[in-house]
């Protein structure tokens, strides 16, 4: 039963981007030693054995697909943090029907900001496909906290049916980095 559970799964992850990590390009992404990382290595690869496509070992190296780097993040909190292992909570995307300046994006961003002045923003304004400006922010307010407070500034400039909004919870903390880094025109946090 196992082994046909490893087929599919790694016959689904066939067709995904394959960037793979080395244990030691870790310490960089997770803030923890490798000493740490061999530690936490024994428990992931019980958990993926058999799923080549996310974890294989090549030579005397492991091969780790960016996917399941997620399960190297630290548990405690550091005394030191990297934007890659900052506890970052909720996700943030709208992409207005029309287009604005990132100038104008920007305002609403701060307009955010100054209602959670506590909290972090790292934001990035990008281009989607017809050339349009939009935003994703990733923060770490918890998601019920950033929905409302996104709402009410989205909705005072904008009305529902002109801008496209979605917030969610952070599952993959480093999947979320790396995609409010993919290609933007302006990225900073706040």
């Amino acid at each position: 039963m196992k082994k046909k559970f490893n087929e599919l799964i790694n016959n689904a992850n066939s067709k995904r981007n394959n960037t793979y990590y080395k244990l030691n390009q870790l310490p960089k992404i997770t803030g923890l030693s490798i000493r740490m990382l061999k530690y936490k290595m024994v428990k992931i690869k019980e958990k993926y054995a058999g799923v080549t496509s996310l974890l294989e070992k090549d030579g005397k190296q492991w091969k780790i697909h960016y996917s399941i780097i997620n399960e190297f993040m630290p548990i405690n909190k550091r005394k030191t943090y990297t934007e890659n292992n900052y506890d970052w909570q909720s996700f943030v995307s709208w992409n207005p029907f029309e287009n604005y300046d990132k100038e104008y994006h920007q305002y609403l961003i701060y307009q955010i900001k100054n209602q959670m002045p506590d909290k972090y923003i790292k934001y990035t304004i990008e281009l989607d496909g017809r050339g349009y400006n939009h935003v994703h922010f990733i923060t770490d307010a918890q998601l019920p906290e950033v929905k409302t407070i996104v709402e009410n500034v989205i909705y005072r400039y904008f009305s529902w049916n002109e801008i496209s909004f979605e917030a969610t919870t952070i599952i993959n903390k480093y999947s979320s980095v790396n995609y409010t880094n993919k290609a933007p025109i302006i990225t900073e946090i706040i």
